[in-house]
């Protein structure tokens, strides 16, 4: 799943699930997530206002966040992040890429094969 980082313009603060995923991804019974960030695994708690705005913070996920995404830069605008789930509760995080692109007949460029066959 694809989610945006949350801040407020300068600090990173953490991730902004968004309600369709939250519902998706997430079991209303768990209180806390699994987040593994690289070498890193941290436990975050989901605060009880969190099926209404579906927000995990916390200062160790905000820190590889702005190392990984901002490194550098000053200003800090929402940035898209990639959340693969590995189990009822836990995630692997990643810094989001662009799918590769289609290979598909519909994205080529230039007439289909069959426009250039000889006629009998």
């Amino acid at each position: 799943m694809v989610v945006k980082t949350i801040g407020n313009g300068r600090d990173v603060g953490g991730l902004n699930v968004g309600l369709r995923n939250a519902r998706r991804y997430f079991d209303r019974s768990v209180a806390y997530v699994e987040l593994q960030l690289g070498h890193l695994h941290i436990h975050c708690d989901l605060s009880p206002e969190f099926w209404q705005k579906p927000e995990i913070t916390d200062s160790r996920l905000a820190d590889w966040l702005a190392s990984r995404l901002f490194h550098g830069k000053a200003k800090r605008a929402p940035a898209p992040v990639t959340m693969v789930p590995l189990g009822r509760n836990s995630f692997r995080v990643l810094p989001y890429t662009l799918p590769a692109a289609s290979t598909n007949a519909m994205t080529r460029i230039g007439p289909p094969p069959t426009a250039n066959r000889p006629q009998k």
